[in-house]
């Protein structure tokens, strides 16, 4: 394991000769149809890529989001990045992060998984929500690599993911460890301030058994923020053997540092590499707020002192362009 303190300097190293030294492309943005596999609709998923142009921002809900519906996608082949929210969260959540990644020669495709979003929380603290976030992350890839506009830019060798939260549990299970949901009454009955994780997950509802983790073997590298990460043993961890970054902020009063980022990190070893953020909360790893989203949500918004949101993205989007530059072989040109 290597270990990282994130700070400004942090970001010069690792970016001063891949990132801060070029001009950024544009970054464009567009829908992707996905089935649901383990339901009956499709999925809302958004793509967003390089763009040959600059078009400006676009207004989303209370999202301003730094890429255009009508900017041309660029004509290189680029790496794909596959992006899962935190439970309760959408597709938009880390938007500043998507389109970063395009803005530096990746494509991302980011969804809203079905029965775990803001607006539907009904698989919420069952099995098939577990289990059925990783397949329906495998579903957008899939249709992501057979779209007839986006195949011919995508890299099919080339591909990562990037889970916040919750989604850190959908990463290690496409990257072929299992959850031990017992796990789970352990690590509630010592944290009573998690009440959002352990009201949901203390006891998790096995309503489809015959359902179980499947691994993707075409994600060769895997970016974890702020973790949720407890249900794995460092037995099952031993499965996972592609480079894994593990982001994890010391002031996160959501889920303990200790037992989630922190450990999942020492298990794994040297397969991953540990980025600790100095204060940052849980939900200093979302986009940075707007007005508009800060009087609905507020509490997503409210960062611990000392912690300015949008200095420390800068920061975090710089080490993850490194960290996929570095372990999916990419060479910057």
């Amino acid at each position: 394991m290597r270990l990282c303190i994130l700070s400004t300097l942090l970001c010069l190293m690792v970016s001063a000769t891949t990132i801060c030294a070029e001009s950024e492309p544009g970054a464009g943005l567009r829908k992707l149809t996905v089935s649901d596999p383990i339901g009956e609709n499709t999925m809302d998923a958004v793509v967003f890529y390089p763009a040959s142009t600059e078009e400006g921002p676009t207004t989303i809900g209370p999202f301003v989001v730094a890429a255009s519906k009508s900017a041309p996608i660029a004509s290189a082949r680029n790496p794909l990045i596959i992006l899962s929210h935190g439970s309760l969260g959408s597709m938009w959540g880390h938007h500043d992060l998507a389109t970063f990644l395009a803005r530096h020669g990746y494509i991302v495709v980011s969804v809203t998984h079905p029965g775990d979003n803001f607006r539907d929380s009904s698989r919420v603290g069952s099995s098939l929500a577990v289990y059925g976030r990783a397949m329906q992350i495998s579903a957008a890839l899939t249709a992501a690599l057979k779209d007839p506009v986006l195949a011919a830019h995508i890299d099919h060798e080339h591909i990562g993911f990037v889970g916040f939260s919750a989604g850190g549990t959908t990463g290690l299970i496409l990257a072929g460890a299992k959850p031990d949901f017992k796990r789970f009454a352990t690590y509630c009955a010592g944290r009573l301030q998690d009440r959002s994780v352990c009201e949901a997950n203390e006891h998790v509802r096995q309503e489809t058994p015959e359902l179980e983790p499947l691994p993707d073997a075409r994600i060769r590298s895997f970016a974890l923020l702020a973790p949720l990460s407890v249900v794995f043993s460092p037995e099952t961890l031993k499965a996972v053997r592609n480079p894994v970054a593990v982001f994890v902020g010391s002031g996160d009063e959501e889920l303990s540092p200790r037992d989630n980022g922190l450990a999942l990190a020492h298990d794994l070893g040297d397969r991953a590499e540990l980025i600790l953020v100095p204060k940052a909360g849980h939900f200093t790893f979302l986009a940075p707020c707007t007005t508009e989203y800060q009087r609905a949500v507020p509490a997503l918004c409210i960062d611990p002192p000392g912690i300015d949101r949008p200095s420390v993205h800068k920061e975090i989007n710089a080490g993850i362009v490194n960290f996929f530059d570095r372990t999916l072989g990419r060479a910057r040109q």
